[in-house]
């Protein structure tokens, strides 16, 4: 499975867990001063900065918004990552999607979710024909195949359906990530390209696959579709559960998640051999100390959700330089926090 990493080792991550550790210490104000977190499928997990909730998504795979509008955005001469960093913040205070450019970003767009899920649909029964064996054609071949499905094997067992609108779109847009090629040429024919929009689009499309990488080295953002939910999904997350698509294979997702340390919690990674140090608490806050969790989700088939995950432990200050201590001085003003 993919490696660490090669999923965090970039701005736009490095930013999101910046600010989920901003949501955390409100969450543990919440739940050490008798007001209780909210429950494990309510919304309002969330913070100053990502109340909205977010999709951020690789702006070369979206021809489009739900009105037929081509997407329109303000370029930047210079994306620095101190720039890019705020304007990720910004981002977080509208909904729908906000899609990634090398050279600037695109706020609140709204999608077609039906597009996106025609298209993840039309894929996986294509490729479940083609790779089927027998010539004889039986019922078994013309059965629909629901999104429903692919959606599930994209969330982690506790995440239970029925899905909104921001977990359906995630998923289904990730498959320009998981199968491009199939994904290019559904765009293509259901939109009628001409000769000259097949080649800019896919010019673009090219680029959406690569990550975004600045002169001196630093990468901006990855090629995946990342989604900063708004709700718990688990008892043991603190906050809004975080998912990254687009891995690799069908199935192969990410999660990343705030815990508590506890008895399950120390078992798994006992289990795993994964050890942790005092640097890897990313706040410890009247006998809750708490870790940030990334889980490596397996390849696995539709309608079907892998157990076999690979789990790690972020260390915001070592793997990310973020500075903990500082996030905890603004949140303790910001929450009231005594």
């Amino acid at each position: 499975m993919i490696k660490k990493k090669d999923i965090i080792d970039n701005q736009l991550l490095k930013e999101i867990i910046a600010i989920r550790i901003n949501t955390l210490w409100r969450m543990l104000a919440l739940k050490c001063h008798g007001e209780g977190l909210p429950l494990p499928n309510d919304e309002g997990a969330t913070g100053k900065f990502d109340n909205k909730g977010a999709i951020f998504i690789p702006g070369g795979l979206i021809y489009q918004d739900v009105d037929e509008k081509t997407i329109q955005y303000h370029k930047q001469s210079e994306f620095t990552p101190a720039l890019f960093g705020k304007q990720i913040r910004s981002a977080l205070q509208y909904d729908n999607a906000t899609l990634l450019f090398k050279d600037g970003i695109a706020k609140g767009i709204n999608l077609d979710s039906g597009f996106f899920s025609k298209a993840a649909r039309t894929i996986n029964i294509y490729k479940k024909a083609a790779f089927r064996r027998k010539k004889k054609i039986s019922s078994k071949i013309l059965m629909q195949l629901d999104s429903e499905d692919i959606i599930k094997s994209h969330c982690p067992t506790y995440f239970s359906s029925p899905y909104g609108a921001r977990t359906r779109i995630s998923t289904c847009v990730s498959f320009g990530l998981i199968d491009p090629s199939m994904f290019f040429v559904f765009y293509k024919t259901e939109l009628k390209f001409s000769q000259t929009t097949t080649q800019r689009f896919s010019e673009q499309f090219d680029r959406a696959l690569q990550p975004c990488v600045l002169a001196d080295g630093t990468t901006l953002f990855p090629p995946y579709v990342v989604v900063c939910h708004d709700t718990r999904y688990n008892e043991y997350n603190y906050t809004g559960l975080t998912r990254i698509l687009g891995l690799g294979k069908f199935g192969e997702f990410a999660t990343l998640s705030f815990e508590r340390i506890d008895n399950r919690l120390v078992n798994e990674l006992r289990r795993k051999k994964i050890e942790y140090s005092d640097e890897d608490i990313v706040a410890d806050y009247e006998d809750h100390q708490i870790l940030c969790l990334l889980r490596v989700y397996a390849p696995t088939n539709p309608g079907r959700r892998s157990s076999k995950h690979d789990t790690h432990i972020i260390s915001a200050e070592t793997d990310l330089r973020i500075d903990t201590n500082q996030i905890y001085r603004e949140a303790k003003e910001q929450y009231n926090i005594g």
